[in-house]
């Protein structure tokens, strides 16, 4: 009598299935790495970003205006207030203007030797024509832009 031999055992059915599984959490992993260190260089890529475009509206600011003010709203947001001379700063009927629509925490970030920590003395005066101005952009705690307002200086 001869025996039909065909088909798997079932020792070769769980080693399959071992085997497949171990490939399977292999591959599980590598994908769930992969995705949170995406997420995490999208993130600091988008805060990146924003930092650029607060630099280029205070550089912007810098260059094109005889005075302004930097300082935190209520909600420790960076705002500012371009005036036509410093003497009108304070008194100036123009409103001070969020420099993101975001809300982030500028923790840490400084001008000049004024650090912006949310509980800074008050805004900070700048005036373009009488001296460059040191900033320090801290953005989340994650992202840090270090740059320098410049003008040409004529007082």
């Amino acid at each position: 009598m001869k025996l039909n031999q065909k088909g798997i055992t079932l020792v070769e059915l769980i080693a399959a299935l071992a085997l497949v599984s171990l490939i399977a959490g292999i591959g599980w992993t590598a994908l769930s790495i992969g995705m949170k260190h995406s997420a995490l260089e999208n993130n600091k890529t988008r805060l990146q970003q924003e930092a650029n475009i607060i630099i280029t509206a205070l550089s912007n600011a810098h260059r094109q205006n005889d005075s302004y003010i930097l300082r935190y709203d209520a909600n420790n947001q960076l705002e500012i207030q371009v005036c036509p001379d410093a003497a009108t700063c304070n008194t100036s009927t123009a409103p001070f203007m969020r420099v993101s629509s975001s809300n982030h925490n500028f923790t840490g970030t400084k001008l000049k030797d004024a650090k912006f920590d949310g509980n800074s003395d008050g805004p900070v005066l700048i005036e373009p024509k009488k001296t460059h101005a040191n900033f320090s952009l801290q953005l989340d705690g994650k992202v840090t832009v270090n740059t320098t307002f410049t003008r040409i200086i004529t007082d």
